[in-house]
């Protein structure tokens, strides 16, 4: 049901018609200066032209009319960009590798473009755990050096994306009677810090179980043997995904998404050629790259499957295991935990996780091999209930049942195949390889790894480039190179947040965008309307909305939902008619910048909801 604010919100602006001679891009390489600073995207160089800002104006009628906005990001500019000239690189896979190594890409000066067939992070890289660790479990296996990576992954992660990625509690329950007594727990949670070195988070401590059930009083006591506090990172997978690309897009790369790489066409002797299908218009469309960059994850054998060197067809897919994890999530008042609880399966060992997240509590994730076809990911009933009977473990709650899970998601591991191990036990270790002249293909690794396997990954690019075309790359800077909006989040009481602002609303856009959010402020400023949360107990306002359309490339309302508003667990939230009614609003809002008809808006919502009966309903 629609408020009276989210109306007024509605009825707040309108951007202006845009002028198409204004912002198409001429032949050649250029640049164009917009109000954040940012370079249009797709073309690097020397020349700069005036661009006009959008400015929003009253609407007459609640029905959007079809016409459309002048955009930092704009798709229709990306498509063309991709015939226009041969490329150092065109990377295949918009997921969290794929967007590292068009990022890491051309912040080392080069040409780079990057495709996938849906959106970004629309596959794994939105449906994690959402942790940026070391991974405690792999000490089990004495992986001590896998370890110490990801812990000093961690450490660079908080530094150059810090109001991405944050540290945050966990509590380590013990329970002798299975095998998880306090002092083993103390140990190797020392060992975990010990291998993080000067990176190591503070707070690590042992706890009595008086004390640990004075913390988490939902803990099931009976066997409880006090608990260990550690501290580890925590990441919203999607929204940093949707960063690395906006940090490309801004320094020069083209990505367009839903664009399909249906075939790739290797050369001896110069660039490879990929033909591609824009899978909004159906229109065939093709590009020319120096090097291609096969980042698919669990779908890599697929680009493979028709080159031209037959003998290496499969190649990548014969060298993964596709594994599924999956998860669910409840109301947060249904588990009440205040920081991240450790749950050890009694069955098998494993350890799962109960993660709070806003009005949420999700749990997960499960392991088991993905036998179906890989268009079709969803949790399975039997992981559900695996779930729930873990949870039921550790938790004392009549209450975590399956009739009060809202959603579940579910994504596919690309782990590297290693004949006769079990998959619980295979190694989240990446591999590169060059399959056929010009073509890398990185597999396997996991979501903390991904700016370290961009790395791995694009210098192994940079010899095949300066080999065979004499094109030098510069170094790697992404150790360092700090993310927009990096640089801290707007603090309360800032004079940048409009003082009617909600102060829920001023908190979720801050800890969301960071520093970038001082942009959105001072539109809600300018037109305070816009800072109205469209419906009730939910901070979507139409200024963020707008933001996602203009600055982060989305142009299907399911690509606004389920990954651009992310941090705020719409996946959930669809289950109640809160959540339908913010798409039946935000479908409005995106239709009058992108130019949509009532029937498209209409349309786009019931897309929507079918994604998510798919992709996220209960089993």
């Amino acid at each position: 049901m629609r408020t009276k604010s989210s109306a007024a919100s509605l009825r707040a602006e309108r951007p202006p018609k845009a002028s198409r001679t204004s912002c198409a891009p001429p032949s050649g390489r250029i640049s164009c200066t917009v109000s954040s600073g940012c370079r249009q995207p797709g073309w690097s160089s020397r020349r700069r032209c005036a661009r006009v800002r959008p400015t929003m104006t009253a609407l007459k009628k609640a029905a959007p009319e079809p016409r459309r906005a002048l955009l930092a990001w704009d798709r229709e500019h990306h498509l063309q960009a991709l015939g226009e000239r041969v490329f150092d690189l065109l990377v295949v896979g918009g997921g969290a590798t794929g967007c590292s190594v068009a990022r890491d890409a051309v912040l080392r000066g080069l040409d780079v473009c990057l495709v996938d067939r849906g959106d970004l992070a629309s596959g794994t890289s939105s449906r994690s755990t959402r942790f940026i660790h070391g991974g405690l479990r792999y000490l089990k296996t004495f992986e001590f050096g896998f370890v110490r990576e990801g812990l000093q992954e961690r450490a660079t992660l908080m530094t150059v994306a810090p109001h991405l990625v944050r540290p945050v509690e966990f509590l380590f329950p013990a329970r002798p009677g299975a095998g998880t007594s306090r002092w083993k727990l103390r140990f190797g949670i020392g060992l975990y810090d010990l291998l993080a070195g000067r990176n190591r988070l503070p707070g690590t401590r042992s706890l009595s179980t008086t004390a640990t059930l004075t913390l988490e009083p939902g803990l099931r006591a009976e066997g409880l043997g006090g608990s260990v506090v550690y501290r580890d990172g925590a990441v919203d997978d999607a929204r940093f995904v949707v960063e690395t690309a906006v940090s490309a897009v801004e320094a020069g790369a083209v990505i367009a998404v839903h664009v399909e790489a249906e075939r790739l066409v290797p050369s001896e002797s110069g660039p490879a050629v990929v033909m591609l299908k824009d899978r909004l218009s159906g229109a065939s469309l093709g590009a020319r790259a120096a090097v291609v960059i096969n980042a698919c994850g669990a779908w890599a054998g697929t680009l493979l499957q028709d080159t031209v060197t037959p003998s290496k067809t499969g190649a990548a897919s014969s060298r993964l295991r596709p594994s599924r994890g999956s998860h669910l999530a409840f109301p947060r008042e249904i588990l009440p935990i205040s920081r991240v609880v450790v749950m050890p399966s009694r069955s098998d060992g494993r350890l799962l996780f109960a993660v709070p997240a806003g009005d949420f509590t999700y749990l997960g994730t499960t392991e088991v091999d993905h036998t179906g076809p890989l268009n079709v990911v969803r949790a399975e009933s039997g992981e559900v209930n695996y779930i729930l009977r873990v949870a039921g473990e550790v938790f004392d709650s009549p209450l975590l049942a399956r009739e009060q899970v809202l959603c579940t998601w579910a994504g596919i591991r690309p782990l590297v195949e290693r004949p006769h191990q079990p998959t619980g036990q295979l190694s989240r270790d990446f591999r590169i390889f060059q399959g056929a002249p010009g073509v890398v293909t990185v597999l396997g690794g996991k979501f903390t790894s991904c700016r370290r396997m961009a790395e791995v990954t694009l210098d192994v690019a940079a010899g095949i480039l300066s080999r065979r075309f004499g094109r030098r790359a510069d170094a790697c800077i992404t150790g360092w190179k700090l993310f927009p909006g990096a640089e801290g989040p707007v603090p309360d009481g800032d004079p940048a947040i409009p003082a009617s602002l909600d102060t829920a609303v001023a908190r979720h856009l801050s800890g969301t965008y960071g520093s970038r959010a001082a942009g959105i402020f001072r539109r809600i400023a300018q037109t305070p309307s816009l800072g109205t949360p469209l419906v009730a107990g939910c901070p979507v306002t139409p200024a963020e909305i707008i933001h996602a359309v203009e600055r982060e490339g989305v142009v299907r309302l399911a690509d606004l939902l389920f990954r651009r508003l992310h941090p705020l667990m719409m996946e959930a939230r669809m289950a109640s008619p809160q959540g339908k009614a913010v798409a039946e609003e935000a479908s409005r809002i995106m239709g009058s910048w992108l130019g949509w008809t009532e029937e498209r808006c209409a349309r786009e919502v019931s897309d929507s909801l079918e994604e998510w009966r798919r992709d996220f309903s209960v089993p």
